[in-house]
């Protein structure tokens, strides 16, 4: 788990670098002065250049959490500094059965909200069911991620997060026993953005 942790935390500062690119042009002039002497000059221009598209909506999925639910979640940019997003899920597992629902507020401290870093707190909500037996849970977390979030394309969105979520059970039976307690979150997301 811990070279898991240290892989994401590597993949996000590596990622951090795809959000800016840096130019280089070099430049040779030669003039000719009235009497045909040539003067030459040579300089290399280096420049930073930052995509700085305001991005107010974007739909994401989650393809590593494919192993246990479907998903799609919507976030939208309340201001430079945060970002809200809901979502739902559905169990990819055979014989579960069910619905979930999330929430997430993203904080973006360099204040260019949809992009870069970020802290969110989030809740989610879990109704689950076994088909074999009458099983059945209610399932509660509360968690926070610390993740990145960038745009390779135009529209394209891609993030990575790491965090940790702790589960609470009501009304669970034999089979979902093993959902209480704390769980590390990893996140993959992929998506659009407008």
């Amino acid at each position: 788990m811990k070279k898991l942790i240290m892989i994401l935390v590597l993949l996000i500062l590596c990622g951090s670098q795809l959000s800016f690119a840096q130019d280089k042009t070099t430049e040779k002039r030669v003039t000719t002065d009235s009497k045909g002497n040539k003067d030459s000059t040579e300089a290399i221009i280096i420049s930073s250049t930052e995509d700085i598209t305001q991005r107010t909506s974007m739909l994401i999925i989650n393809p590593l959490k494919f192993f246990l639910f479907y998903n799609l979640s919507y976030f939208h940019r309340i201001n430079n500094s945060m970002a809200v997003g809901c979502g739902f899920q559905f169990p990819t597992l055979k014989g579960i059965n069910g619905f979930g629902v999330n929430a997430e507020i993203r904080f973006h401290p360099s204040k260019k909200s949809l992009r870069g870093f970020y802290i969110a707190p989030n809740f989610s909500f879990n109704n689950l069911s076994t088909s074999s037996s009458s099983s059945d849970a209610k399932v509660f977390s509360i968690g926070v991620l610390f993740g990145w979030q960038w745009f390779p394309g135009d529209d394209f969105a891609m993030g990575l997060g790491i965090g940790i979520d702790r589960y609470f059970l009501s009304n669970s039976k034999d089979v979902f026993t093993s959902y209480d307690g704390n769980v590390p979150a990893v996140r993959f997301d992929i998506g659009y953005a407008w």
